[in-house]
């Protein structure tokens, strides 16, 4: 089996040479049942921490593990983070899928005016996440925070002093990709809006922040989890140019 094709586990443990882990029933289940490994198989682990690691099957029950070698250091994600409404279950999932995939760096759901969703599911967007961080070989998994609103999260921005990207649907605003071209920055924030966009009180909030700038990133108006496929690829493009200038 080539390196590519060995299955990949995320696991909360600590991992280092000849270090034999109890699994959690949920892994083992996902290896025995989902990925039908066996006694004496390969797979890769990691925890966000320790680098990436060569493990063996001890048992035909997929139980317990032993790292036999490490495969990759460890590296942190440079990325952004990604202030989005609560959206329908699927969309969602794909959202957090494809943010984790092309490297957002932190991840706050919020509560805005127009969400039909009022409850976040923490657990499951992890797992989400986990899943996703596992396929797409990211060595680290986003930072995902509690739910928060609208306002408290964007006032905990500012105490941050942290600037951040308001992407808006009006027309008079900047492109996206024409306001990152002079003002490109790794440690930035992208707010994203619920289907129906922002209300007129909640757009009026945002912009009196002196730490938001709005900007446009298409012309045409586009569902929530599309709009963060394009923002964060906009993003990559101008930090792979940064990193190779550098």
């Amino acid at each position: 089996m080539s390196y590519k094709n060995i299955p990949r586990l995320y696991i909360n443990k600590a991992l280092k040479s000849d270090l034999e882990i109890l699994l959690e029933v949920k892994d083992t289940h996902y290896l025995r049942n989902v990925l039908r490994l066996k006694d004496k198989n390969i797979l890769r682990v990691f925890n966000g921490v320790d680098g990436e690691w060569e493990a063996l099957i001890l048992d035909r029950f997929c139980k317990k593990i032993k790292c036999v070698k490490k495969n990759k250091e460890q590296s942190f994600t440079e990325g952004p983070c990604l202030y989005f409404s609560l959206i329908k279950g699927h969309n969602l999932r794909w959202l957090l899928e494809k943010a984790t995939e092309l490297g957002v760096k932190e991840l706050q759901p919020i509560i805005t005016d127009r969400v039909n969703i009022r409850s976040f599911n923490y657990q499951k967007a992890v797992t989400h996440l986990k899943e996703s961080s596992q396929v797409s070989e990211r060595l680290d998994l986003p930072k995902l925070y509690q739910l928060k609103t609208l306002k408290e999260a964007l006032l905990e921005l500012k105490n941050k002093s942290q600037k951040a990207i308001f992407c808006n649907e009006s027309r008079n605003d900047v492109y996206l990709s024409n306001y990152l071209t002079n003002n490109f920055s790794k440690k930035i924030s992208f707010i994203v809006g619920p289907e129906g966009g922002f209300s007129d009180k909640e757009i009026k909030f945002i912009k009196a922040q002196p730490n938001i700038q709005s900007v446009k990133i298409h012309d045409r108006i586009l569902r929530a989890e599309t709009a963060v496929v394009l923002i964060i690829s906009i993003y990559k493009n101008f930090l792979i140019t940064e990193s190779k200038v550098n």
